[in-house]
C-alpha cells in the first residue's frame, strides 16, 4: 500500500509539472483586408495632366500627392510602393505628401502605392503649389490645376460622379462650371477665407467653408473625404463665381488658431 501511494504521489506531482520550453514558430503572412492604396497608373495620369497643363495654369508650380487621415487624425499615413514581390517605402513630407518619380513610367503595370491603413482611412489628393507662398495662403490657378489634374487624371478624391458628370466632362472645362463644387484641403482647420487681387478682394461665404453648403448631414457622405477628420479644413471655391480672376489670385485663409 505504502508503495502505492508514493507511485500516485509521483503522478500527482508529474502531472503539475512545468510543460517542457518548445521553440519558437514565427508564422508568417499578410492580412487578406482591404488596404488604402492607388495604382500608380493612376498617379501618372495625375502626372501627365500636369505637366501637360501647368504651363497655362501654374508654371512654377510642384505637383506632389497628399494623403490625410480621413476618419481620425491619429492615424499614420506611411505609405510603401509595392510591384511585384517589390517593397519600397515611400517618405512623406509634414504635410502628407509625396513626389511622383519619373522612373514610376518604367515600373510593371501591377505598382501601386499602398498604406497599411485599411481602406477608408485616407484621403488621396492632388497638391499643386508654386513655391514661395506665404503659409495659408493658395495660388488659384494652383487650384484650378489641382482640379484638372484630378477630375481629368487619376481621380483620386472621393466624390459622387453620375453619368451626367461624365458626359458634361467631356464637351465643357467642369473646373471651371458650375456643375462641379471642387475643394480642396487646407494644411490646418481654417475659419475663413478671402481671395485677393491687386487691390480687389472678395470674401469667400462661409457656406463653402466646412461643407456647409452641402448641409449638415447625407446617407452620401460616406462616398466623400471631407465629412469626418478633415470637414474643418475643407474650402470650396465655387469655380462659376470666380472666373474673372485670373491665375495670380490668392486664396488668402485665416486659421482658427494663431
Amino acid at each position: 500500500m505504502r508503495t502505492i501511494a508514493l507511485l500516485l504521489l509521483a503522478a500527482a506531482l508529474s502531472a503539475h509539472a512545468a510543460p517542457p520550453e518548445l521553440p519558437p514558430v514565427t508564422v508568417e503572412g499578410e492580412s487578406t483586408a482591404s488596404r488604402e492604396q492607388q495604382t500608380v497608373a493612376d498617379l501618372l495620369r495625375v502626372l501627365d495632366v500636369f505637366e501637360r497643363e501647368r504651363a497655362t495654369l501654374a508654371p512654377q508650380a510642384e505637383l506632389r500627392i497628399r494623403v490625410l487621415p480621413r476618419r481620425d487624425l491619429a492615424d499614420v499615413p506611411a505609405l510603401e510602393l509595392r510591384h511585384g514581390s517589390a517593397r519600397e517605402p515611400i517618405a512623406i513630407d509634414a504635410l502628407g505628401r509625396f513626389a511622383i518619380p519619373p522612373a514610376w513610367r518604367a515600373l510593371p503595370p501591377d505598382a501601386i502605392v499602398r498604406s497599411h491603413l485599411l481602406s477608408g482611412r485616407l484621403a488621396w489628393a492632388v497638391d499643386v503649389r508654386t513655391p514661395g507662398l506665404p503659409d495659408d495662403t493658395r495660388r488659384l490657378g494652383d487650384l484650378r490645376l489641382e482640379c484638372r489634374a484630378d477630375l481629368y487624371g487619376g481621380a483620386l478624391m472621393r466624390g459622387i460622379k453620375p453619368p451626367a458628370f461624365y458626359a458634361a466632362r467631356a464637351v465643357t472645362d467642369i473646373c471651371m462650371s458650375s456643375l462641379v463644387a471642387y475643394g480642396f484641403f487646407a494644411d490646418r482647420p481654417m475659419f475663413a477665407a478671402q481671395i485677393r487681387e491687386g487691390a480687389r478682394r472678395a470674401e469667400l461665404p462661409y457656406r463653402w467653408m466646412h461643407g456647409s453648403e452641402m448641409g449638415q448631414s447625407s446617407l452620401m457622405f460616406a462616398l466623400l473625404d471631407w465629412p469626418f477628420a478633415l470637414r474643418d479644413r475643407f474650402v470650396v471655391l465655387p469655380p462659376d463665381k470666380w472666373k474673372s480672376w485670373s491665375n495670380d489670385a490668392r486664396v488668402e485663409l485665416e486659421a482658427m488658431t494663431p
